[in-house]
């Protein structure tokens, strides 16, 4: 798939810095563009061109820090800055951001990404070309928004396996679960809603998922995690048959080298 970027624009900033965009989809802005479904966020207004990426502090630096800075390395020939935050309340999180008019515009008018609140989101153009560009894709928001978990079964503990993503926007599961058919990994959703006592609000909430051990490793040999977070969770449960709850990286590792 060709891409027209005749129109768009580029910053003093852009130049400079000698930003490039892609004339054509590939497999790494195929995972890109599943990352800035997942935790990304698009800002355009006042001048302003930004793209963030959030994450846990704790677990998700190393997948932003070496993962996420090579992909925007080799798609645009720029690395991003990942830096811890702090929220009004003290909790620590992390941002991986970059400054650019082009790129941002790429997203919204190539790629169609939403610019601000993500609602009544379309899968980008081309992802739907081929399977290689599916499980980039998939493994790009799996790896920021999704969770793996396992459960216990059969009176056996933390032994069944479940890949899950929650989102706050219905089409954008139910395209999801149309990429997964055409990738012959079954899933089932689940629309529901959560009311939010902070706020006073409620909240819909779709959620997608996929379990038991043959759809895992289907996902494993197709789509994969990049996001030791998630990987690490999978190794100790091939490891030991099963992951205790709450294994986390650490714990994870220490698990592993024992």
């Amino acid at each position: 798939m060709k891409f027209d970027i005749s129109k768009i624009e580029f910053s003093r900033y852009d130049k400079r810095r000698e930003i490039v965009l892609p004339l054509n989809l590939t497999p790494e802005l195929a995972e890109l563009s599943g990352i800035m479904l997942g935790d990304g966020n698009i800002y355009m207004k006042n001048n302003r061109y930004e793209i963030m990426i959030a994450g846990d502090a704790n677990e998700d630096f190393e997948y932003h820090n070496n993962h996420i800075a090579e992909l925007f390395k080799k798609v645009f020939n720029i690395k991003p800055i990942t830096k811890y935050k702090f929220s009004p309340d003290g909790k620590k999180s992390i941002a991986t951001k970059i400054e650019s008019k082009a790129m941002c515009q790429f997203y919204t008018q190539i790629l169609s990404l939403p610019n601000g609140k993500k609602k009544d989101i379309q899968i980008p153009k081309g992802i739907d070309e081929s399977e290689e560009y599916i499980c980039k894709f998939l493994r790009g928001v799996a790896d920021t928004d999704f969770t793996i978990r396992f459960k216990n079964r059969d009176k056996r503990k933390s032994y069944y396996p479940l890949i899950e993503g929650q989102f706050g926007d219905r089409l954008l599961v139910e395209n999801l679960k149309l990429l997964l058919d055409r990738i012959r990994i079954h899933s089932t959703l689940n629309h529901g809603t959560s009311y939010n006592k902070k706020t006073k609000k409620i909240y819909q909430n779709h959620r997608i998922t996929i379990t038991g051990n043959k759809n895992l490793e289907k996902w494993m040999n197709q789509i994969g995690f990049a996001n030791n977070r998630h990987l690490i969770r999978y190794k100790v449960w091939k490891k030991l048959g099963f992951c205790p709850p709450h294994t986390n990286m650490e714990k994870g590792k220490l698990i592993l080298l024992n």
